[in-house]
């Protein structure tokens, strides 16, 4: 997949303002392992767009951090979920997300791999709309 040609389609087609952040492999935090692809592609197109922290909040690199055996890199804008990638999954592309309940400490697999759900998150908080994942194929 071109994650670039991919998420600046997205990206335009719900109506948000792109911003780069080049440099977002050398701003994660040391430790940090390496980002799965798609991730680190997106932050590279899109890292600084408004709509990171408008709602939900994607971590910027610096503040990607492991927990319970994922890599945490978005918070949901109330606190009441967490989302992340399995540190087994991180060789992968496009993984899964997994999203934890805070409540619980639980973790569950969500219906998205890491670019759509991306999009699909942007979407949902643009349009208030749920979308699945084969609405964001190219």
């Amino acid at each position: 997949m071109n994650y670039p040609q991919f998420y600046c389609h997205w990206m335009q087609t719900i109506g948000l303002d792109i911003s780069a952040m080049p440099d977002a492999a050398q701003r994660l935090s040391p430790g940090t392992p390496s980002l799965p692809l798609a991730l680190l592609t997106y932050y590279q197109c899109a890292g600084n767009s408004a709509i990171n922290t408008a709602y939900n909040q994607l971590l910027s690199p610096e503040d990607i951090y492991q927990e319970q055996g994922y890599l945490i890199f978005m918070h949901e804008n109330q606190g009441v979920v967490d989302w992340g990638i399995r540190l087994q999954d991180l060789e992968q592309a496009n993984p899964i997300v997994w999203q934890r309940n805070n409540d619980e400490q639980a973790w569950y697999a969500e219906d998205y791999q890491l670019s759509s759900f991306l999009m699909a998150n942007w979407y949902w908080a643009e349009f208030g709309e749920e979308k699945p994942e084969e609405f964001f194929r190219l």
